[in-house]
């Protein structure tokens, strides 16, 4: 058991009425984390249950208009040992049924909570109790063919719960909760139902039986069946858009989203922590990971940018990191130093492209998404990804040109949105270097030591920063990142 559920538990045990109640025959897979930990709580209890999730430093969230339903609520909390998020849904009412639609409110909660046996110091329905709603959530799958497709996947787990659930020879104990809690539904219906499943039964006659517990139980529907079957179609759809998108789940943070900047000089492994946040991340939530370092051409930009694979080949000696490292090594004074003309109205085209691609991200950000930004602009001249022109002193009347573009970029990178946080990665230059050798990017050591350098004092207005030391094991520095970015959530 997770370090973080085990708090959690404890705390339950001390005061609030709860049973862990969804599919207990996997509970030891939702205690180690592997899959979400999912508890009905008494709704007179939900005061306390809030306050105490907060009080344990879990987040709420909230679930996009396609995944979420009534009467639940979506709580995450870090476990510093491993590294890992836990995910707790809380419901207040049984919402069941098909998967995508989950279309009854069953009123049997008291039932659930007043018959449960303790494993692990864990309160679970008692197996009577959970053979209700597990039998009748199976047979429900049964009657859309989107549910049956999905239920082919999982049926032989399906077997082996309702085999367990059977070892104590639950039935007539079941049936009797049925005629207290649920009279809409024939006690003969559910026993033929519970058998069905365990045989199991042809899957015409399941059809069947699902079809009778489905009318049994319209009493109990959230919606028409026409409104829940299109709901259904469209949250299918919906999901097989995103697999073939490869879009990650649609949680979003309630507190709401953000926008995250890692930066460093170069070798301090941004990419490798970008890639590790986002899995972690992008398991639960609506993440979005963006390079501002490199980004993609704007309309205004789009034909300018065409040109700039040629210029490099022709004119190797006009691209920034040569220009930045050439004035850095040179001995007269920063008013002589000035960007040829074709540098510097490539830099305020590119400060154009940041602040357009960093207010999307801005907007996305506002919207609920985690957005991971690969670099991000400081304020400070002459600093990675920041107003290049002004960082030495331009006389006017000599370069006019140059002064009134370098005045455009300083006015285009003050007008980019500021991160909600900025994850600043520091190495000892010497070890960046020796990184950068064995990398395959390799980049020339002078510019490794003036990016190093320039890396040391990046402003970033009123936004917080963390320092990390990557110079110490991955898994150290990996945990190291998770922590700042949860807190900053």
């Amino acid at each position: 058991m997770l370090p973080k559920i085990r708090e959690l538990i404890e705390n339950l045990n001390n005061s609030i009425k709860y049973c862990h109640w969804k599919s207990n025959f996997a509970l030891t897979q939702a205690l180690s984390g592997k899959t979400d930990v999912d508890l009905l709580v008494d709704r007179n209890d939900a005061d306390s249950f809030r306050a105490l999730m907060s009080k344990l430093c879990f987040r709420p969230a909230v679930a996009n208009a396609v995944a979420s339903f009534p009467s639940v609520e979506h709580y995450f909390a870090l476990d510093e040992g491993r590294g890992e998020l836990v995910h707790v849904h809380a419901y207040y009412r049984v919402i069941t049924g098909e998967s995508l639609v989950k279309n009854y409110r069953l009123p049997i909660e008291e039932m659930l909570l007043e018959n449960t046996w303790e494993v692990e110091s864990i309160h679970l329905p008692a197996k009577s109790a959970e053979l209700v709603i597990f039998t009748l959530r199976m047979m429900l799958k049964h009657t859309s063919v989107v549910e049956l497709l999905m239920l082919a996947r999982d049926w032989k787990h399906v077997r082996e719960e309702i085999l367990w659930l059977l070892e104590g020879g639950q039935v007539d104990e079941s049936i009797n909760l049925i005629r207290d809690w649920l009279p809409a539904v024939d006690p003969r219906l559910f026993s033929e139902c519970v058998q069905a499943i365990r045989s199991p039964a042809h899957l015409l006659r399941r059809i069947a039986l699902g079809l009778k517990i489905r009318s049994s139980l319209r009493v109990y529907a959230r919606r028409s069946l026409v409104a829940a079957w299109w709901d259904g179609l469209t949250k299918f759809v919906t999901m097989g858009i995103r697999r073939v998108i490869r879009s990650q789940r649609g949680m979003f943070p309630q507190s709401g989203g953000a926008v995250i900047a890692i930066v460093g000089p170069e070798a301090t492994g941004k990419s490798t922590l970008l890639a590790e946040v986002r899995t972690w991340l992008g398991e639960h939530f609506a993440v979005q990971q963006i390079h501002a370092g490199k980004p993609k051409s704007t309309l205004f930009t789009f034909i300018p940018n065409l040109v700039v694979p040629a210029l490099r080949l022709f004119l190797p000696t006009y691209r920034p990191s040569r220009i930045e490292t050439k004035h850095a090594s040179e001995e007269k004074p920063d008013s002589q130093k000035v960007y040829p003309i074709i540098s510097a109205v490539r830099s305020v085209l590119l400060a154009y492209d940041r602040r357009a691609l960093l207010a999307r991200a801005f907007a996305r950000a506002s919207n609920g998404s985690i957005v991971l930004c690969d670099r991000y602009p400081s304020l400070l001249p002459g600093s990675p990804d920041g107003p290049q022109l002004s960082q030495f002193p331009i006389l006017k009347d000599k370069y006019p040109i140059q002064y009134r573009l370098g005045s455009i970029e300083k006015k285009i990178y003050e007008e980019i949105p500021s991160p909600d946080l900025v994850v600043l990665l520091t190495v000892p230059v010497e070890v960046a270097i020796i990184r950068n050798r064995n990398r395959g990017k390799e980049e020339p050591e002078d510019f490794v030591r003036l990016r190093h350098a320039q890396s040391s004092n990046l402003e970033f207005k009123k936004t917080q920063v963390f320092r990390i030391n990557t110079d110490q094991p991955l898994d150290k520095t990996i945990l190291d990142v998770k922590k700042a970015i949860w807190k900053a959530l």
